[in-house]
């Protein structure tokens, strides 16, 4: 992270930069990004190595297998599954072929709509989650909790908030 090192220099001519330049890592918010950007792909990469390494699960498998946990009957219709996913929504298909082939969901025809599938977790599923639930709540409280108190983990919710909002708001050209 050799890139947030640097973000302890006091450079007040940064706030006076062009808008062109405030995007190349300079002012206080270029760095605050670029700090943001760096320190989450970070913690996802360190955190999905761990996990995969203990449970056999990417994050993307966890965050599937958490909605399904969390829904009603532990299923969900696939479109709703691909909407609700927070990694890579596109890949969701050869996913859950990959979960059902490791007996960790099932698929079937939606009752409702046979045009349809709905994912089931399974029993397997269920015990591979709560392993890897365990071994991801420590991955939180070592890298989240042990490093921000209450005020600064409220804050950084709130700036969170504020830029899923801008992000779900804003058409990117």
């Amino acid at each position: 992270m050799t890139a947030i090192k640097g973000d302890d220099d006091q450079d007040s001519s940064a706030e006076a930069l062009p808008a062109a330049q405030d995007l190349t890592g300079s002012s206080i918010k270029a760095r605050a990004w670029r700090s943001f950007v760096e320190t989450a792909a970070t913690i996802n990469v360190k955190m999905e190595k761990r996990l995969h390494s203990t449970t056999g699960l990417r994050l993307t498998d966890y965050n599937l297998l958490l909605l399904l946990t969390e829904a009603t009957g532990n299923q969900l219709r696939m479109g709703e599954l691909a909407e609700r996913m927070v990694f890579s929504p596109s890949r969701l298909s050869y996913q859950a072929k990959s979960l059902q082939a490791r007996g960790l969901i099932s698929r079937c025809a939606d009752p409702t709509d046979r045009r349809g599938m709905t994912a089931t977790l399974t029993e397997e599923g269920r015990r591979v989650f709560r392993e890897a639930s365990a071994v991801h709540a420590q991955h939180i409280r070592q890298i989240f909790h042990d490093s921000v108190d209450e005020d600064e983990a409220a804050a950084l919710r709130e700036i969170c908030r504020k830029l899923l909002q801008t992000t779900e708001e804003t058409e990117l050209r």
